[in-house]
Formats: C-alpha cells, structure tokens, sequence
C-alpha cells in the first residue's frame, strides 16, 4: 500500500480541496501544480480529477499541454446577478403592470434592462426568456397619459424620500380654477388605472397638519419643491380598505340580489368584510370604507341588484 503524502488530510478534504482550487479560477490548473498544493500523489490527483468529472461532467474540462496533464472546472452559469429566472419573469410582470403610469421612453428602457438582465444570465433559450414571449396582457378602461407628467412624479417621489415638502396647484371638479396647497406627501397610491398622492396638507412651513388628503396626480397642475425637512407623522393609508383614504373609517350593509351573489362572494373587498346568505338566496356584504362616495357609485353600477341596507356606527 501506498504512503500517503499527507497522513492529517483525509481523502474527503482533499476532494474538496481540489474542487475549491478548480473553481475559484477559470484557467488550466497543472496536475504536477495540484500535487504539490494538495501534498499528494499524482495519481492521487488522477483519481480526485475523475470523481470531480463523475460529479459534475458538464463543467470539467482536461487535457495535455506539451505533455502536462490539465485540468479545468468551468461552471456554465456563473450568476453575479443575485436572481433567476423565475424572479425575472416577476420584474416583467411588473414592468407590464406599471406601463400604463410610466412614459413610454422608460419604458421602452426597462424592457432593455429586462433583456440585458436576461443575457447575463446566460440563458439563451428563446422560450425562458420573459421579454420575447410574455403570457399575460393587461386591459384598461379609461386611460390616462402620465408621460406629461413624469416629471410631477419624480418630485413627489422625492418628497417622500427626502421626507421634504411642496407647494402645488390643484385641479378639482368642484374647483375647476384650481386651489394652492402646502403639501407633505407621504405615499404614491395606485388604483383603476390612475395614479394618487396620500399626504397632509400644511402651513407655509410645514409645522402643522391640517387635514389629510388623497389627490390625483394628473390634476398637480404645478409642484414647487420646499427643501425643508418635516418631522410630523402621517398614518400610512390602509391598502386593504375600500377606495382611496378619503375620511375616517365607515361601516355599510349592503344587499346583494342572489344572481350577482357569486360575484360578490369570489373577491375580498376589504380586509373588514363579513358575508352573510339570507334565506332568499341574497347576500349581505359588511364592510368597511375610508371612500363613501366610491362605495356608493359602486352600489350604483348593480342598479336595482344591489341597496345599502344599514349604515353600522363604529
């Protein structure tokens, strides 16, 4: 039986650390070399070699140089990116959503960011890759072009960051001259295709909140940055209520006719619901809503199907 080089280092360890050596630098790595770092035999080394190629027989590569035994790991995918595919698919299925709030020139620039993505993952089969063939559309009723307004974005975005505050003129039906505020944006909210600002309106010095307030961002018809630094708190709008955070929480009943009752029941309409079957064969929604004037021109659009039956006191 043979002696072996190193008696301390088991055969295992050696394993692992001719793999290590191979790995960690993508050149040719000499047997005669590996010998004397591993303190070992070269057949030793031949033997540690065909286990490595068993393991991983797509990656090793070996050959003779002028008679020098090498040998060489070359992993195929090397990803740096810290994502894989699967998470990619998700980035474009995000990118689908936002392309009706977003100009198009960014667009346009994500989708580039998507594919380059895709190409330093080295993955080249055209049916994986999320910009070639994307399985899902996303249909709109009522549109609104924000391309003429990126810029009022970006500002409220830096509002919200900088935890600054702005000077803006808004646009409102019952105000069609439109309204100078002081205004703390605290969240850009997005819902039936449009795009809102959750925020406080204040004084010329953001001291003091006045009142809360959700506004669109199509009808900012100006925004002027105020780089001043506020420290009030604004609760954070609850995604999980009915409508926009428009005032305090209110609690409805209403009855649904039973033939629009499976629509009701296959969606949440508020984390604060409550269905119940009536022995018509009608439904009782409960629930709760910061946004009374959309809840009612919901209850509207069922026509005769649908009737507040209670307001319930919190």
């Amino acid at each position: 039986m043979a002696i072996k080089h190193d008696q301390d280092s088991s055969s295992g360890q050696k394993l692992l650390r001719m793999y290590q050596i191979l790995f960690s630098e993508d050149k040719c790595h000499y047997q005669s070399e590996l010998s004397k770092l591993l303190n070992c035999s070269a057949q030793t080394i031949m033997r540690l070699a065909n286990e490595i190629e068993q393991s991983s027989p797509s990656c090793f590569q070996t050959g003779l140089d002028r008679g020098r035994r090498w040998y060489r790991l070359q992993a195929k995918h090397h990803n740096m990116l810290g994502l894989d595919y699967q998470e990619l698919h998700y980035l474009s299925l995000c990118q689908e959503i936002s392309k009706g709030f977003i100009p198009e020139d960014i667009s346009k620039r994500l989708d580039q960011t998507i594919l380059k993505l895709s190409t330093l993952l080295l993955e080249l089969d055209s049916e994986k890759l999320p910009y070639t063939n994307k399985p899902i559309a996303f249909f709109s009723k009522g549109k609104i072009d924000y391309s003429t307004h990126d810029s009022i974005v970006e500002t409220l975005l830096t509002c919200i960051n900088s935890q600054y505050f702005c000077h803006l003129h808004y646009l409102s039906d019952r105000n069609p001259n439109g309204k100078n505020h002081y205004f703390i944006p605290k969240k850009l909210i997005a819902m039936n295709n449009a795009l809102y600002v959750y925020g406080a309106s204040t004084n010329n010095v953001g001291k003091d909140i006045i009142n809360t307030m959700c506004l669109a961002i199509h009808r900012i018809k100006k925004l002027d940055l105020i780089k001043q630094q506020i420290c009030i708190a604004i609760p954070d709008p609850n995604p999980n209520t009915f409508g926009l955070p428009w005032h305090e929480p209110r609690t409805f009943t209403i009855q649904f006719r039973k033939d629009v009752s499976n629509y009701i029941k296959e969606r949440v309409w508020a984390e604060q619901q409550k269905i119940e079957e009536l022995d018509n064969g009608d439904i009782a929604l409960t629930i709760t809503t910061c946004s009374e004037p959309e809840l009612m021109a919901w209850i509207r659009s069922f026509g005769e199907k649908a009737s507040v039956s209670s307001l319930v006191n919190l």
